[in-house]
């Protein structure tokens, strides 16, 4: 019967449910199945699920009613589109559509009909996850990732740089890292308890799904890592992701032995002037920031090659040499964002050994930049 009705939902439940899966639907993909979400009612709960085949996210929400029908496939980005654009306060209906493989959704006066694919053939990735659980605070993680992300770029020379490296770190310790072989940053955290697992990359897409998905969450999720996937479950939401196939490099030996004169700067004015400076900028990748600093005080210069050039002095706490090094501006401005405290330590030993920022509270995060001449 084309009016027998599936299941019934309301918007305020529904969206967010919908939102959290679309972190997984390709809607670019040559297989249509993978832009669907999978909607399977279980009495009085709707079970949601959407896969890329890289990374699967699973959740739910309360139904309106009990429910006993079979579960359906619809276009992730066709339904979402649908639901957000009906009225906060819709009751949504879905009935069994006109024609076979078609769903039909009601709410007021709108009337939509969507197409579906058989449930059999939407995929998993969820049999893949068998390891170890063990219990997290998501809310530093979350706060690590982003702050490492930066430093991350996609590289399919060198796959292993494309995401983020988390292994154990002398049993109560996680380092999380990111590098592109010109940026490195590391945040270790205090996991509360002896932990441990293999070394893992989770991939760049992951690291921002992970943001979306579990970035306001407070509290301890369930982690469970393998050979070849992570899972992340929290607040009913479940994220699982392939890992990057590939052998992290040693970075502890690119992190250079702290100064023994260290200088100490603002971070909201450091960021500010390096950004000023490279207003002037004819190519932020070939043009130079360069670091001019004695008793007191830092230099932040630009001079291009064609003859423009800023500068602009910042009061900063140091007493050693003379130094004068060069950056990439736009990493220097990217990896200023990351450090959350007021100030930040500098250690600079000569103009071609990589510069050390470090927060300069009691952090555990080491943010390197390569150095260039220019």
């Amino acid at each position: 019967m084309a009016d027998r009705i599936l299941f019934r939902a309301h918007r305020s439940q529904i969206l967010p449910a919908l939102d959290a899966c679309f972190e997984a639907v390709d809607t670019r993909s040559n297989i249509p199945i993978l832009g669907n979400v999978l909607l399977s009612p279980n009495g009085g709960e709707l079970l949601m699920r959407a896969t890329d085949l890289a990374i699967e996210v699973e959740t739910s929400c309360d139904l309106l009613g009990e429910s006993v029908s079979d579960p359906i496939t619809v276009a992730g980005a066709g339904l979402r589109d649908i639901v957000k654009n009906l009225p906060e306060s819709a009751e949504i209906t879905f009935s069994e559509g006109a024609f076979p493989d078609q769903v039909r959704i009601r709410s007021g006066r709108s009337r939509f009909s969507l197409l579906t694919l058989p449930e059999v053939d939407f995929p998993s990735i969820a049999a893949k996850v068998t390891g170890e659980v063990f219990q997290l605070d998501i809310s530093p993680l979350i706060d690590a990732l982003m702050k490492v992300v930066y430093a991350i770029k996609e590289d399919k020379t060198r796959n292993y740089l494309s995401g983020a490296f988390l292994h154990a770190n002398n049993g109560n310790r996680i380092s999380v890292v990111g590098t592109d072989g010109h940026n490195l940053a590391v945040v270790n955290l205090d996991a509360g308890s002896a932990i441990e697992f293999p070394g893992i990359i989770v991939p760049i897409k992951t690291v921002k799904a992970f943001k979306k998905l579990f970035g306001e969450g407070k509290g301890r999720a369930e982690i469970t890592i393998s050979d070849s996937t992570v899972r992340i479950s929290m607040g009913g939401v479940t994220a699982i992701s392939k890992l990057v196939d590939g052998k992290f490099p040693g970075y502890e030996r690119i992190i250079p032995v702290r100064s023994n004169h260290v200088a100490i700067a603002p971070v909201s004015t450091l960021r500010a002037a390096v950004s000023r400076v490279c207003l002037v900028a004819n190519d932020l990748e070939r043009d130079t920031v360069r670091f001019q600093m004695e008793n007191g005080a830092l230099r932040v210069a630009l001079k291009t090659s064609s003859g423009e050039d800023a500068d602009e002095d910042v009061p900063i706490d140091y007493d050693g040499d003379k130094i004068d090094i060069g950056f990439n501006g736009r990493y220097l401005t990217q990896m200023l964002s990351s450090i959350g405290t007021q100030d930040v330590e500098m250690h600079f030993s000569d103009p071609t050994t990589p510069g050390l920022f470090r927060p300069t509270i009691e952090c555990d995060e080491h943010y390197v930049i390569m150095p260039r001449k220019g």
